[in-house]
């Protein structure tokens, strides 16, 4: 139970940072897989290149479910009993 609360009031308290980062985080993880490339081709830096890259792909990944299971998440970790207090955030067409 508290757990869920822990995750409903994370998610519900930066939900405008989720939604304003989420393009500017993208292109650095871009970033990173370009840095990622280009330390795997030197034969003294391939352990830190997988590194970066092995860390981008997960923080990608992590950002993408959040943004597109948002109010997924929000359901399932409210605790609250009426209904009509679960706060739906449309999806923006635009991505």
């Amino acid at each position: 139970m508290h757990l869920k609360q822990g995750i409903y009031l994370f998610f519900y308290h930066l939900r405008a940072f989720f939604e304003l980062t989420f393009k500017p985080l993208f292109g650095l993880i871009t970033v990173g897989l370009i840095l990622s490339a280009i330390l795997i081709q030197s034969p003294s830096t391939r352990i830190e290149g997988g590194l970066v890259l092995a860390g981008c792909i997960v923080t990608a990944f992590w950002i993408t479910i959040v943004r597109y299971y948002y109010s997924a998440i929000l359901r399932w970790s409210d605790t609250r009993q009426k209904t009509s207090a679960v706060i739906e955030f449309p999806r923006q067409s635009d991505d």
